[in-house]
């Protein structure tokens, strides 16, 4: 008679055979795979070492590469700006490129005539209802600004022209008095910030970027960041380096690819070898008008210019 007692007995004894089957199984296997488990792991640590070995040499080989730009400079730069006034812009993020830009800039006989930091908040959209305000209060009697509810584009428009000495790419008179106003107004709402005063005068425009903004407000940022270096490229021959062209929004991807024939770019400035062609493509474009660019990223046509 089949009862609970009957299908106890037989639950117990399918289970008590699973778990037999288990425990064979798991030893009869246990060997093999230990073994094939070992294996992969032990690949992938040689693998691993040698992945470490190969960054470390590239490393070193990069350092010896950056050592040996840095040697040549001098001699390579030497000449190819002397007399001329260069003002050098700092975008966010460009920190770490500007110093030895403004070394090249010497070692090609440029005075450097103002260095500026812009800051993120002047591309913030949220201020940009502040930036219109301060067209009436700080554009100098001798400059028209253009019609315009950007207040990126009427501000870069007047900061241009205070610094560079030339408005829509015609020259006016800017007294010193007109660039503190600008600057002074601009570094109180901490959008600004100035290491060397500038003198009103420039030959030239060397702007330094970062990698572009990649924040929510990314697209007006990176698009203010255009519009502010093309405000400066109609005034003056201007170069945009950033420290790379990749990224969605990049900057420098934007002017490659729509301003290529008047602003001058370089997308490895944060290595030596960037910073002597930044300013090597600022002696191009000034002394022969050919707008060069540069790097490693896309768009680049070359490391340097091309030898005349």
């Amino acid at each position: 008679m089949i009862n609970f007692r009957y299908h106890l007995v037989s639950l117990t004894a399918v289970f008590l055979a699973l778990t037999v089957g288990l425990i064979l199984g798991t030893a009869a296997l246990n060997g093999p795979a230990m073994e094939a488990l070992e294996t992969t792991s032990q690949t992938l640590r040689d693998s691993n070492e040698q992945l470490r070995a190969n960054v470390q040499e590239l490393e070193e080989q990069l350092g010896e590469e950056q050592e040996f730009a840095a040697e040549i400079a001098p001699a390579y730069l030497a000449g190819k700006l002397t007399g001329r006034n260069i003002l050098v812009v700092a975008l966010p993020g460009a920190d770490s490129s500007v110093d030895g830009a403004v070394e090249m800039l010497g070692y090609a006989g440029a005075t450097v005539s103002g260095r500026i930091s812009v800051l993120d908040d002047f591309f913030d959209p949220a201020n940009a209802d502040q930036l219109v305000d301060l067209i009436d209060t700080t554009t100098p009697a001798t400059v028209t600004t253009p019609v315009t509810y950007d207040g990126v584009q009427a501000m870069s428009y007047v900061l241009a022209a205070v610094t560079t000495g030339k408005a829509a790419g015609t020259a006016v008179e800017i007294a010193p008095g007109d660039i503190t106003t600008v600057t002074t107004a601009l570094t109180d709402l901490s959008m600004l910030t100035v290491e060397t005063p500038p003198t009103g005068a420039a030959d030239g425009v060397l702007v330094l970027a970062g990698p572009g903004a990649t924040d929510s407000d990314a697209e007006a940022r990176n698009t203010g960041m255009v519009t502010l270096t093309n405000e400066f490229s109609v005034d003056s021959p201007t170069v945009y380096g950033a420290i790379t062209s990749t990224g969605d929004g990049n900057p420098i991807a934007t002017i490659r690819a729509d301003d290529a024939g008047t602003v001058a770019t370089v997308d490895n400035v944060s290595f030596t070898q960037g910073q002597i062609a930044a300013v090597a493509a600022l002696a191009d474009i000034i002394n022969t008008g050919t707008v060069d660019h540069l790097g490693i990223g896309e768009g680049a046509s070359g490391l340097l210019p091309d030898a005349a």
